[in-house]
């Protein structure tokens, strides 16, 4: 009985083990940054493509999404890759994509089972949407995607863009009226699978603000905006804190680590926690204008609330 008993302990721990392996998320066989951005997958991910989201990769490490804007046209759309015995595949359209709508932004839940994007896709029939993109949601199954349904209209009513979720449910994302520059972010919060309205945060200015990442466990937001503090007057990322008393802190340049005279946007953090990515063109040229994306190690965030 005590081998049986010891047996069944080493297989527990294998089992464990394999588990924990499992999700162990493999970065297109990348060499990790540390102090400093790098470029990311160049020819795979940063192409000549122009890259309009930074990559989601699933909790279990198995699914990678991101967005480009084909031109001309502006039309953009999201990509999909797998992992699987050990390699990713070829980048393709997900199954639940309206390739005739532009799609964008997505993002996963913190737990995987729901992506969130945004699209101009037309509903049913007798959808009358004209008025840009809505937040739209779709359920994950192991490699399956279920169909995409519409967020509550009282959240989305047309312009909505880049959702990120937190671990309970609440919501934070961009509102940007055609033809303005007065872009913010919004924060819906989820009561037992319920949206209320949405609110404006406090962090927004009388600018643009978009893409916003929240932690999971809405201790920090970070986003894009050309407000005051940016380095060379572009776009650049900026971070929020949540302090003791649940309000957010003033946002905080994050730094030339991560910002440069160029623009900078798309930010989103690994389900690990490990790194950082963001869209930046610093690299563009004439035969490749447009964003790239680098990441970086997020310890930076642990720095900038040391600072903060």
């Amino acid at each position: 009985m005590k081998i049986t008993g010891l047996v069944f302990i080493v297989v527990l721990f294998s089992c464990n083990q394999t588990n924990k392996q499992s999700n162990i998320i493999d970065y297109l066989g990348q060499k990790p940054p540390i102090d400093t951005a790098e470029l990311f997958a160049k020819g795979m991910i940063s192409t000549s493509s122009l890259e309009h989201s930074a990559p989601v990769f699933s909790p279990d490490g198995k699914t990678m999404l991101w967005s480009i804007m084909k031109m001309p046209g502006y039309h953009m759309i999201i990509l999909e890759m797998n992992y699987d015995i050990d390699k990713w595949s070829s980048p393709h359209t997900p199954i639940f994509s309206d390739t005739l709508a532009n799609e964008v932004y997505p993002s996963f839940s913190p737990d995987g089972k729901q992506l969130y994007f945004s699209s101009d896709r037309i509903g049913s029939k007798n959808d009358t949407n004209t008025i840009g993109n809505r937040l739209w949601k779709t359920e994950r199954s192991g490699k399956n995607w279920g169909v995409p349904v519409l967020l509550d209209t009282l959240i989305s009513k047309g312009g909505e863009y880049a959702c990120s979720i937190s671990e309970t449910g609440n919501l934070y994302f961009t509102y940007g009226a055609q033809r303005s520059h007065d872009w913010n972010i919004l924060r819906s919060e989820n009561d037992n699978g319920k949206y209320g309205s949405p609110v404006k945060l406090e962090l927004n200015s009388p600018g643009y603000e978009d893409g916003p990442f929240v932690a999971p466990d809405e201790s920090y937001l970070i986003f894009e905006s050309d407000r005051s503090g940016s380095i060379g007057g572009s776009t650049d990322l900026f971070i929020s804190f949540k302090n003791n008393d649940g309000q957010w802190s003033e946002p905080k340049n994050m730094g030339d680590k991560v910002n440069s005279s160029s623009h900078e946007r798309f930010a989103r953090v690994s389900p690990d926690g490990k790194y950082l990515f963001f869209g930046s063109n610093r690299n563009q040229t004439e035969k490749e204008p447009g964003f790239d994306i680098f990441w970086i190690d997020a310890k930076i965030i642990k720095e900038l609330k040391k600072d903060n």
